[in-house]
């Protein structure tokens, strides 16, 4: 019996070796953001070099409706609001990132020296703007940087990148819930998300290209937002109707 639970002991050891490793074979850019006055106050976006990627984010904010009634009267009214926050759940989605913001990620890492350095800007005081953390890990280094707001191009343009795809991703899970909850206010953040585009700030919008393709073809929806999630997916490049087999 003792040498039975030794041999699955060993081979335990040896699958979980081989699934580090592999994880470490693969080099990953990670970007993680945390300001307590935006929503949502803190996430992370990881991009590994195979294509795999992750979005995690998490908001213990008050929602609308508590922000509205705020501030309650009662210390169990104050902590029953708190309670709720913090209970809100994980938004965590794993998706395939394109080539093309793959290898744009890992250019513009190794043009920043993959992270290794002070990046942060200090001639003078800026306003604050979130603390960003951007890191890259591989079997042999795992370097990272921390700033508030950065001069170099490289840095810039990685940050625009990260916040365009929470931006994109937010904005998703919102209408998912005036789809379900809230139609009338499908058109308003519809619209939102259609500046963003129009300001070419949303990225990998095929992974929410089956939500947009849903609201642009339900003849419940408003015709107005029906045409501003169509617009959305034509101007990245996605057809509205799903290509057949």
């Amino acid at each position: 019996m003792i040498k039975q639970r030794l041999r699955l002991i060993s081979a335990f050891v040896f699958f979980t070796s081989l699934s580090v490793g592999a994880q470490q074979s693969d080099p990953a850019v990670k970007f993680e953001f945390f300001w307590k006055e935006l929503r949502p106050q803190k996430y992370t976006i990881t991009i590994h070099q195979s294509g795999q990627a992750e979005y995690v984010s998490e908001d213990h904010a008050l929602s609308p409706p508590q922000e509205q009634n705020a501030p309650v009267e009662s210390n169990a009214e104050q902590a029953s609001q708190l309670n709720d926050a913090a209970s809100k759940d994980i938004m965590h989605k794993q998706f395939k990132a394109t080539d093309t913001l793959r290898q744009k990620v890992f250019a513009l890492a190794e043009q920043t020296h993959f992270f290794d350095g002070q990046f942060e800007f200090t001639k003078h005081v800026v306003a604050h703007t979130g603390q960003k953390t951007l890191s890259y890990a591989d079997a042999n280094r795992h370097t990272s940087t921390t700033y508030n707001y950065s001069e170099d191009l490289g840095i810039q343009e990685l940050t625009d990148i990260f916040q365009g795809i929470s931006a994109t991703f937010e904005a998703a899970e919102r209408l998912e819930y005036d789809r379900r909850f809230d139609r009338l206010s499908l058109d308003h953040d519809l619209k939102s998300l259609e500046d963003l585009s129009n300001s070419g700030r949303l990225q990998e919008v095929q992974v929410i290209a089956p939500l947009l393709r849903r609201l642009a073809t339900d003849r419940t929806v408003l015709h107005i937002a029906q045409l501003r999630a169509e617009r959305i997916l034509r101007k990245a490049g996605l057809q509205p109707v799903p290509p057949g087999p």
